[in-house]
């Protein structure tokens, strides 16, 4: 099994952070919970509501309040999208917006994230893994999610550019008090982010607790 006996509560508006190394379970965990993967048992309860067999349009309610940073910001991006279409795509799918109101949010959403107006019309492989993450991040924030699983967000990318990453999400938890879930193997990361630390191995939760 991937991951087994996992169990956790994580109160809203915290943070909790799952570290541990490559390979552990971490990543699987964290799609299974905002079920991207069907986990094969147990139970995954949401709002006080028990998600693990969510489906159709219940699913699809799910996901506007449930969204994932994935750890790759170049395989997670559509390459024959522009940046303003990738933004844009949840609020079509989801959202009875107009196309003005829709631009008008994807112009809010890259303000909000640090791209600038005139890369809206980019693709993903003209920009640098930073802007991309960028890019991912304000994706999993266009429908106002009230919990995010940030799965490794800063691993691929430079050194130099993982501190403005760490920064943003910092600040972006700090505004608007979004229930996250902070996938690392990097320690002083989850240190950095989370209110709560689980340390990871082999399936398992080794040990759970505050900083």
């Amino acid at each position: 099994h991937a991951v087994d006996d996992v169990s956790f509560t994580l109160e809203a508006g915290k943070t909790l952070g799952i570290v541990g190394e490559s390979g552990c379970g971490k990543s699987t965990l964290g799609r299974t919970i905002v079920r991207l993967l069907d986990s094969t048992e147990g139970e995954i309860c949401f709002d006080g509501k028990r998600i693990t067999n969510a489906r159709g349009k219940e699913l699809k309610k799910l996901h506007t309040d449930m969204q994932i940073i994935f750890q790759d910001p170049f395989s997670s991006l559509n390459p024959r999208m522009t940046v303003k279409q990738i933004i844009a795509e949840p609020l079509r799918c989801c959202e009875k917006l107009s196309s003005r109101e829709i631009d008008k949010r994807v112009d809010e959403l890259m303000e909000l994230v640090g791209l600038a107006s005139r890369l809206a019309g980019s693709y993903p492989h003209e920009l640098d893994g930073g802007r991309r993450q960028r890019i991912g991040i304000a994706r999993a924030l266009a429908l106002n999610p009230r919990f995010i699983v940030c799965d490794e967000p800063v691993s691929a990318l430079d050194v130099s550019i993982q501190a403005q990453i760490i920064n943003l999400l910092r600040q972006l938890q700090k505004d608007f008090g979004i229930t996250t879930i902070y996938v690392t193997h990097d320690q002083e990361e989850a240190l950095t982010l989370s209110d709560r630390i689980a340390v990871f191995n082999k399936g398992f939760i080794e040990q759970i607790g505050t900083p």
